[in-house]
C-alpha cells in the first residue's frame, strides 16, 4: 500500500476535496508537478488545467483555475480561484464564455483586461479538455 499524505483542495466558493491521498498531480506555469508524501516543502503557483488526484490506486480528476499550492512532507494545500468536477461542466456555458473570451481578445484593450480574457481561455481549453475526457470514459 502506498504511503498516504493529507491534501485539501480550496476555493473561495467552497472547501473542494479533503483527505488523504497517494498521489498529486497539478500543472504549474513550468509544466507537471507529481506531488506524494513527504515531498520537498515548497509554494509554487497554479495555471488553469486539470488536477489529478490518487486515493486508493484510483484517478480522479478536475478542473482547476489559477492558484497556488503549498506542500509540506505531511500536508498539501491548494487554493484556486475555481475547480468543478467533470460531472460539474456544463459545455453550452464553457463555449458561451469561450466566445466572449475570444470576442475580448479582438478588441483593443488595456494589458489588465488582455491578462484576464486569456486566463479565462486558459480555464475554458481545461474544462473543456476534462469533460471530453470524462465523456469518452462514460462511453
Amino acid at each position: 500500500m502506498a504511503k498516504t499524505f493529507f491534501c485539501e483542495l480550496i476555493t473561495p466558493e467552497r472547501s473542494f476535496y479533503k483527505g488523504d491521498i497517494e498521489m498529486l498531480v497539478v500543472e504549474t506555469g513550468e509544466g507537471e508537478l507529481g506531488i506524494m508524501a513527504d515531498h520537498m516543502p515548497m509554494v509554487v503557483s497554479l495555471v488553469p488545467g486539470i488536477i489529478r488526484i490518487r486515493k486508493d490506486g484510483r484517478w480522479k480528476e478536475a478542473a482547476n483555475g489559477h492558484g497556488f499550492i503549498e506542500i509540506r512532507p505531511d500536508e498539501t494545500i491548494v487554493l484556486a480561484q475555481t475547480m468543478e468536477w467533470p460531472e460539474e461542466i456544463e459545455i453550452n456555458r464553457v463555449r458561451e464564455a469561450m466566445e466572449r473570451a475570444e470576442e475580448e481578445l479582438r478588441q483593443q484593450q488595456s494589458l489588465r483586461e488582455y491578462q484576464l480574457s486569456k486566463a479565462t481561455m486558459a480555464r475554458c481549453f481545461a474544462r473543456l479538455r476534462l469533460r471530453s475526457h470524462y465523456d469518452n470514459d462514460q462511453l
